[in-house]
């Protein structure tokens, strides 16, 4: 059985490795979230040509949101590192002195895998992104998607890529 120490070098390698969404250009089906009001889409995702069990970008959307509200994740397993374009309030009640990680942040954050690795117990459990810090970067699901893909070493989509949020559900 692999060690703490060498579940975290293969997570930490699997975020550095260079990634391909399978997919991408193909229709999806979206499903149901965690949550209630929440859909989600998941996209394998290639490791040198190959499909890793387990590896995928995940894309989480909100059919009833009035504003643009979505979770990117990538996912190894579990989620590993998440961007929530939201306008939640996120606590980081388990910062540390010098990791730059402020008391909370609200609206769209970004818990990053070195920012959370700390978390991560093992393979039995979901590692908890308990740290985050505020995302600027982006203001449409395009530019964020293709931001997001580039902070985890996803190869960027093709410019006529299918990949979007869920259509709303209701008219009213």
């Amino acid at each position: 059985m692999a060690t703490r120490a060498q579940l975290l070098d293969a997570v930490t390698a699997f975020v550095a490795a260079e990634k391909m969404i399978a997919g991408s250009d193909m229709g999806y089906q979206w499903g149901p979230g965690y949550s209630p009001g929440e859909a989600a889409a998941k996209f394998p995702l290639e490791v040198n040509g190959e499909l890793l069990e387990g590896a995928r970008l995940e894309v989480v959307g909100f059919p009833e949101a009035v504003d643009l509200k979505f979770r990117l994740s990538l996912c190894f397993n579990a989620a590993i590192c998440r961007l929530d374009y939201t306008d939640e309030t996120h606590f980081n009640t388990f910062r540390l002195e010098g990791e730059g990680v402020p008391f909370s942040v609200q609206g769209p954050h970004y818990h990053s895998w070195p920012l959370n690795r700390r978390f991560f117990i093992g393979a039995s459990s979901a590692p908890k992104l308990h740290n985050a810090v505020l995302f600027t970067a982006g203001t449409n699901f395009d530019s964020i998607l293709r931001w997001f893909c580039a902070e985890v070493n996803i190869a960027q989509p093709p410019g006529g890529h299918l990949i979007g949020l869920p259509p709303r559900e209701r008219l009213l």
